[in-house]
């Protein structure tokens, strides 16, 4: 026997084949989308009592699915489908450029934000790159339990050696918006690039994101190069002392700014 809302749905699909889906109204985005998940009910209903309880599309997608799951109609299993939509996406916009390797900045930081720039709690992004940009491989981490996320920079660098990486970039996200490197940003950064730089691994960059902005640590010069081992022992010394006055001078640079 027929559902009572077969003839709804099948109209809602027609319009979908004839003018595709951006030709669709806020709530019927919603409603279609449901269908799969609510399959015995009104699904014109709970769209549009998700629409007024976030206040449009966009914001019902970036709900938690906790808060999505606690609208009246709704279940948990179309709350964790709308709320991983914009993810999903996003993985499928990334899946070719990092295929075509991140070659510019402007890739890295596209890349960087398309896989942590949304996410609600702090996550920390390793890309392992070839001389070309091929991405050789990739970690990301979250804080777990801790205040931000622990990176093993021995193990960075160990895991850049094993496959072959002429360049690292890092990125993570600052979940509240403010893109201002913090003390221990800058300090586990450069650390990082003169671990890296004993075994003549380059660190391209850091980045830190948001879901549409990114504040670049080669750019802004924060990134001090690696100190050249290969130097005299007197050189060496000297070298290492002004490459830590410059990454004090960095960070008192943040602590002048208002």
């Amino acid at each position: 026997m027929a559902g009572i809302h077969d003839g709804h749905r099948d109209r809602l699909r027609n319009k979908i084949r004839r003018f595709g889906f951006e030709a669709l109204e806020d709530h019927e985005k919603l409603e279609y989308l449901l269908f799969p998940f609510i399959p015995r009910r009104d699904t014109n209903a709970i769209a549009h009592e998700l629409l007024l309880t976030f206040g449009s599309y966009k914001k019902a997608l970036d709900a938690d699915a906790e808060v999505l799951s606690s609208v009246k109609g709704m279940t948990e299993n179309a709350a964790l489908f709308l709320h991983l939509l914009p993810e999903a996406f996003s993985a499928y916009l990334l899946a070719e450029k990092e295929a075509d390797g991140l070659t510019s900045p402007a890739a890295c930081a596209a890349a960087v934000i398309g896989r942590i720039g949304r996410k609600k709690e702090e996550h920390f992004l390793i890309y392992y790159l070839s001389e070309t940009g091929k991405i050789l491989k990739s970690e990301i981490f979250t804080r777990g339990q801790r205040k931000a996320v622990s990176i093993d920079r021995d193990n960075l660098v160990a895991t850049a050696a094993k496959c072959g990486a002429t360049y690292v970039v890092l990125g993570h996200n600052h979940p509240n918006g403010n893109l201002a490197p913090s003390d221990a940003d800058i300090d586990s950064t450069n650390r990082i690039a003169q671990a890296l730089g004993m075994v003549g691994i380059k660190l391209a960059d850091h980045l830190i994101v948001s879901e549409y902005e990114y504040h670049s640590m080669r750019r802004e010069n924060e990134i001090v190069d690696a100190v050249d081992l290969s130097r005299p022992i007197g050189e060496f010394a000297e070298d290492l002392l002004r490459r830590e006055i410059d990454v004090d001078r960095i960070k008192e640079q943040y602590r002048k700014k208002p």
